[in-house]
């Protein structure tokens, strides 16, 4: 067997060198690559996550103020008739001042989403424009007080409640389309 000169084996060393570095970097720019893309994926998917269970939360808040605001004149009629203020309503009432408390409250959580129009949970595909209008809606009857509301007639209460209506229905709807 005749041997090899150190000359073709120092080249053959070199070249298996030159091979491995490649291979390595070729495999590193690829791991690369995959974690910057799949990281966009992931914050997308996580991000169309939370919106959906945010809609699915302002629906559920909206359909509790369609509900309390049919309740508010009944409650705003007591305290008149009682000559009752709103702690003595809390000490007498307790169920009737919780329902007043959560539509308040509510309302208010809801209408700073309604009113920001860069609330990042809110899908593209929600309207923004029928958001924008719903919001104004909403300010007729801020600060959400039991008095403000009261203060409306029977009409207005009606119109706001369809208007709640037709916002859980849009929601409804583009869900169904996007889901």
């Amino acid at each position: 067997m005749t041997p090899i000169p150190p000359d073709w084996l120092s080249l053959a060393d070199f070249l298996a060198k030159i091979g491995q570095f490649l291979f390595g970097f070729c495999t590193l720019c690829l791991a690369l690559w995959a974690v910057t893309s799949k990281r966009r994926d992931l914050f997308r998917t996580e991000l169309g996550k939370k919106q959906l269970d945010e809609l699915g939360k302002i629906r559920t808040a909206l359909q509790s103020i369609f509900f309390d605001l049919h309740y508010l004149p009944a409650i705003d009629q007591t305290i008149r008739t009682m000559g009752w203020n709103i702690d003595t309503l809390k000490e007498h009432d307790p169920e009737s001042w919780e329902q007043y408390q959560r539509y308040k409250n509510t309302s208010l959580e809801l209408f700073y989403k309604f009113s920001d129009a860069s609330y990042f949970l809110f899908p593209d595909w929600i309207d923004k424009s029928r958001r924008k209008e719903f919001a104004s809606e909403m300010k007729c009857f801020a600060p959400f007080t039991l008095m403000a509301t009261s203060a409306k007639n029977q009409i207005e209460r009606e119109k706001y409640a369809v208007k709640i209506s037709e916002m859980k229905e849009h929601f409804d709807v583009a869900l169904r389309a996007h889901a």
